[in-house]
Order: C-alpha cells, then sequence, then structure tokens
C-alpha cells in the first residue's frame, strides 16, 4: 500500500533532521528515514557559528544546545613555540557572540527529541532505493534493511540531506558534483588532556604553526576532573595539495587507524610552547577533504541540501553550519508553498539555489583558502602565514573583518526573484534587501489588550516565525518636535495586512507617540494581524531598531516637515526582503506590488 506524506527527507543527520523539524513544526507531514541506526554517536562535527546559534534560537531550541555545550570564546596563537597573543569573539554584533563547541551526536539527539515531542517519526534502518518525479509529486520506493520490506511513498517533494554519496543526487543524471579531493590526509582526535597549562586551552582555540607541520586544538565540553580538558585536535599529515582524480572521498577515512602514539608524536612535535600531555583518547581518526559542488541543489521537486549540495574543508567550523542555514532556507519556502501561500511558488522554490549557490561558493572559498595557508608547506606560503595570522591577531579591524566571516555573522544574500532589485535608491537609506535583521534592544509593547512587555525585535519574531509568516515593520518614530504622517497612511498599511495569511504586521512608533496616533479600538481589532510596539530609544540608542534598519539618520527634518514611514518586509529567516520610505499612497502600493511577485493575497486568489 503507497503511504502518502508532503516532504521525504533523505539522510537524518544534523542537516536533515533540521529541516524536517521545521516542517513538522509547521503542521507538514515528513517521511524522514536514514539507513543509520539511529543517531551517530561519533562527535565529528561539533563548532556552531553565532548565525547557526541564532537560527536554532529563532526554532526554539538554542537553549537546548547551550545546556549541554561550551561556549569557544577566544583563540590563541604559537609559532614555533612563542606566544603570539590571544583575541576573543565578545565584539561581534550578534546574540551569541562564541562559538558553540557540542558534538555532533548531541546536536543530533537533541533534534531528535525535539522531533518526537511533536509526534514526527524518523524511519531508521531505511535506506532510499530510488524516486520518480511526476507533475504533480513524486514517487520512492524504501527498503527497510531489517526485513527487507519494500514500500512505496508519494509526497509533493523530495529532499537529499544524505550526505556526499547522496542518493537523491545519484538518481538524476543531469546532477554533477563537480571540483576535486585533497591529497593529504588529517588526522583527527578527542582527546583529553593535562599538564600545567591546561587552564589556557579550556575555552579557546589554540594555533600551533611548526617546521613540522600545524596543529589546531578546539576545547570541547568536559565532565571529569578539573585539572584535564577535552579537546579536538585536527593536524595535516602532508600539504594541502589538490588531487584531480573524480572519487569522491570525503568525510571519515575508515580504511585506516590512526593511533595513540602517533596522536602523541603530533602532540610532541607541534605544540612546543604549550605544556600539555595526553591523559587518553576518546575517538581516533584519519578523514579526507574534498572542495566539490553539486550544479544546482534543485531539479523539479527535488532538492539537495548539506553535504549532498556541497563539501570542503572543515576550516572555521563551516560545513554543518552551511547545512543548517540550507535547511532553514529551503524549510520555510517549502511550507509556503505547500501551504498555497505563495503567488509565484516556482519563483519562490526556485529562489532556494540562487540565493544558496553564491554563498556556499563564498564560503568554499574562504575555507579553501584558509585551509592551504594553515597548512601550506612552503616557504612562501610559511612566511605570508606568519604576516597575515600576525596581523590578524594584532589589528583590531582586520580581525574584526576576518573572525565576522568566519563566524558567518554578516552573511548576506545576492540577487533574488524573491528581494526588491539592489538597484533602487531606497537602499541609499535602509537597511538593504538581502541584509539580515540584527537584534535590538528591547522595545516596549503597545498593545492596550494586555500589561506592558519588553521584548527585542528578535523575541518578537520568533512569535510570528511559529507560523512561518512575514513580518512586515512599519516605523513611524519620530523626533519630539517632528508631526507623524497622517493616520490614513497607517489605517491603509494596517487594512492591506489583512490581505495576506503569510504576513503579520508590527508597527513601532517612539516613546513621544504611545498615548497617540493609533486609536484604541482599531487596535483591538486588528490585534490577531497587527502588534504594535514602542522604540523607546529610538533617536539616541545605536542599537534601537530605528537604528538598525538606516531609519534614524533619516529623521532629521525640521518640525515644518513631516518624515516619511519606513516599511521593511523582513522573511521568516530573518533577511530583508524589502526595504522602502513611505510617504504617499502610491508608494505605500508600490510596496504592496512587490509583496504580490510571491505572497498570495486574498485578491489574487
Amino acid at each position: 500500500m503507497k503511504q502518502i506524506t508532503e516532504v521525504i527527507v533523505n539522510g537524518a543527520g544534523p542537516v536533515g533532521l533540521f529541516c524536517a523539524y521545521m516542517l513538522l513544526k509547521q503542521g507538514h507531514s515528513v517521511y524522514l528515514l536514514d539507513k543509520k541506526a539511529g543517531p551517530t554517536d561519533q562527535s565529528r562535527a561539533f563548532g556552531i557559528t553565532p548565525r547557526s546559534m541564532e537560527i536554532l534560537q529563532h526554532q526554539g531550541i538554542a537553549y537546548r544546545i547551550l545546556q549541554h555545550a561550551l561556549s569557544i570564546r577566544g583563540a590563541r596563537l604559537f609559532i614555533n613555540g612563542t606566544n603570539m597573543g590571544t583575541f576573543y569573539l565578545d565584539e561581534l554584533d550578534t546574540v551569541f557572540p562564541q562559538l558553540t563547541s557540542l558534538p555532533q551526536s548531541k546536536v543530533e539527539a537533541i533534534i531528535v527529541e525535539e522531533i518526537e515531542k511533536i509526534q514526527g517519526k524518523i524511519h531508521w534502518n531505511t535506506t532510499l532505493i530510488d524516486y520518480e518525479q511526476q507533475e504533480e509529486g513524486v514517487t520512492a520506493r524504501v527498503k527497510d534493511i531489517l526485513t527487507d520490506e519494500i514500500k512505496e511513498i508519494s509526497a509533493k517533494y523530495i529532499v537529499g540531506a544524505d550526505g556526499c554519496h547522496s542518493a537523491v543526487r545519484k538518481q538524476d543524471s543531469t546532477w554533477t558534483y563537480d571540483g576535486q579531493a585533497i591529497k593529504s590526509r588529517f588526522a583527527l582526535a578527542d582527546l583529553i588532556l593535562e599538564g600545567p597549562d591546561v587552564d589556557l586551552i579550556r575555552n579557546r582555540q589554540i594555533l600551533f604553526y611548526h617546521s613540522k607541520g600545524s596543529c589546531i586544538l578546539i576545547p570541547m565540553r568536559h565532565d571529569g576532573d578539573d585539572d584535564k580538558a577535552t579537546l579536538r585536535l585536527v593536524a595535516n599529515l602532508g600539504p594541502y595539495e589538490n588531487d584531480d582524480g573524480p572519487r569522491v572521498n570525503h568525510g571519515i577515512n575508515t580504511r585506516e587507524v590512526l593511533t595513540e602514539d602517533k596522536v602523541k608524536e603530533i602532540l610532541k612535535d607541534r605544540t612546543e610552547g604549550l605544556r600539555v600531555t595526553m591523559h587518553s583518547s576518546i575517538w581516533l581518526t584519519y578523514f579526507n577533504i574534498n572542495e566539490r559542488i553539486a550544479n544546482g541543489f534543485r531539479r523539479n521537486r527535488a532538492f539537495l541540501i548539506g553535504d549532498a549540495a556541497h563539501c570542503h574543508s572543515p576550516a572555521g567550523g563551516q560545513g554543518m553550519n552551511i547545512g543548517l542555514q540550507d535547511a532553514e532556507n529551503l524549510a520555510w519556502k517549502l511550507s509556503m508553498v505547500l501551504k498555497g501561500e505563495a503567488s509565484d511558488p516556482e519563483k519562490v522554490l526556485d529562489s532556494y539555489t540562487i540565493e544558496r549557490e553564491p554563498m556556499v561558493k563564498a564560503v568554499m572559498t574562504t575555507a579553501g583558502s584558509l585551509t592551504r595557508m594553515v597548512f601550506s608547506q612552503t616557504y612562501f606560503m610559511s612566511l605570508l602565514r606568519y604576516l597575515i595570522i600576525s596581523a590578524v591577531f594584532n589589528i583590531t579591524f582586520l580581525r574584526r573583518s576576518i573572525v565576522t566571516r568566519l563566524m558567518q555573522v554578516d552573511f548576506k544574500l545576492g540577487e533574488s526573484p524573491i528581494l526588491l532589485s539592489s538597484n533602487t535608491k531606497q537602499q541609499q537609506v535602509l537597511l538593504p534587501p538581502g541584509s539580515m535583521l540584527k537584534d535590538t534592544r528591547a522595545l516596549l509593547s503597545k498593545d492596550v489588550t494586555t500589561q506592558l512587555e519588553r521584548q527585542t525585535i528578535y523575541q518578537i519574531l520568533e512569535k510570528f516565525n511559529s507560523n512561518n509568516q512575514h513580518t512586515l515593520l512599519w516605523m513611524i518614530t519620530r523626533q519630539t518636535w517632528q508631526r507623524e504622517p497622517k493616520e490614513e497612511l497607517t489605517q491603509s498599511f494596517i487594512k492591506r495586512i489583512t490581505e495576506y495569511n503569510s504576513c503579520r504586521g508590527l508597527v513601532v512608533q517612539s516613546i513621544t507617540q504611545y498615548s497617540s496616533y493609533i486609536d484604541e479600538n482599531q487596535t483591538k481589532k486588528t490585534t490577531d494581524k497587527v502588534d504594535f510596539w514602542v522604540d523607546t530609544h529610538a533617536i539616541a540608542a545605536e542599537d534601537s531598531l530605528s537604528n538598525k534598519i538606516g531609519f534614524t539618520k533619516y529623521l532629521k527634518a525640521s518640525k515644518d516637515e513631516i518624515p516619511p514611514a519606513a516599511l521593511v518586509v523582513i522573511r521568516p529567516d530573518r533577511y530583508v526582503a524589502y526595504s522602502g520610505l513611505i510617504s504617499t499612497l502610491d508608494e505605500l502600493e508600490h510596496a504592496f506590488t512587490f509583496l504580490n511577485r510571491y505572497c498570495l493575497s486574498k485578491k489574487q486568489k
């Protein structure tokens, strides 16, 4: 008997689990399968960047991660035994100014628990045999490895989160996985270390550049004796050189065994200047690196996320994080289409590849270049490495720029069919489309039906996210002496919001307008579609919402002038889709014309 579902997700690693979790939260049916018997018991990927932590927070599970994780707050550098200095991450403009260290095994276990809480099911010991696309859906055959039972699954879409050897990708002959392998093997070891300097490595990374090779020690949560610490060691065994052979071999190398003696040799030879020794080992392995990317992440009703779409050097902890961001980008778009809230479903789904591919390529370039610089053994690269790394550690603006990039804090989208074109003059004023809205200081609620609340913009958006909604931010903050826009402009905005199931309004005023402008009766009537908040430090504070969207700099008009309103359309993933200054009803209508390109209104049905 054929089983019917909305989405098939093949692969229950952290990326596939997270994609399925977001879809299940929106009420969609998901058939999630993996040939493994359960979540991995290996640490594997474990560095979660600030951007990924904000995504996890937005989906309601960051607190679960932090309960078990270690916060890495900075890095220390040694060159040939000389301590070159330390830098910290607290200068990053993010809610989580840290690299959050948690083994992949625990990340998977947490998401599995969250899926089970919402009655989701994971089909372990199940493999995808094949699938076929039809005009209206996908039919897949899956096999229970334990019983050999074969089932047929019918779905609207299929998502490949099944790694570098993706069955979803290989089923379509038009999909390629272009790139190269790297000749050098890498040693990966999870260790318990002890010694006089163990306190120096509890919450910061240590980078060693030595004539015998490079080595990185990355702290992990330690639950044992206080005089010991748990860390991940990564070391190259040979120069970082390309191997143009076609074989994909990215990941754990199961054909060779890394011994404790070899790890002790690496520690002795390469960690000069740090007085630590190995107490015991937890996990030892070799791994190989490939740099590869699929030629597009969509084929009609089939999609690729994570390693199925791309793989690259793990330098900077980019891999799992980029996969989680793939999952977030795809899941809200699939949900929007499945709910019938997209006026142009193909435009919405096409935007997944269009938005993600350039970003992934940029990350691959950064990770590859960083790895080559770190592990190269040529004289020229050694000299260049010394100069660059020394500058990064000692020049503030350069350090901030590189660390911000590695921690994925300021990722921006490029061209996309669901973003306002980047050549509009409005972007000279407001936060441009494709930018990520940063969190703010707390706003004050203006809902007359409840007591006052104080929440940041992220906390407010998290409430909207429960329904996968766009947020239409209507800013009418003012200087004390400035006149307010005509009431009909705001009332027209409020009326238009009610036409979209996929959108919710957020009207934000300054404290001087708190007792005026929005009629109390109107507020009560629209609380199901519009929230009202006050930006208490709109003009003065750098971290106010008005400043974050770039609106404050426009509030320079004299008392005889009426500054415009600002409209910012914020997608469920908190990227800005549209931003513009609104002074007339015609300009407001133009903004909603943009929205109608991909958000279905009641008038369009």
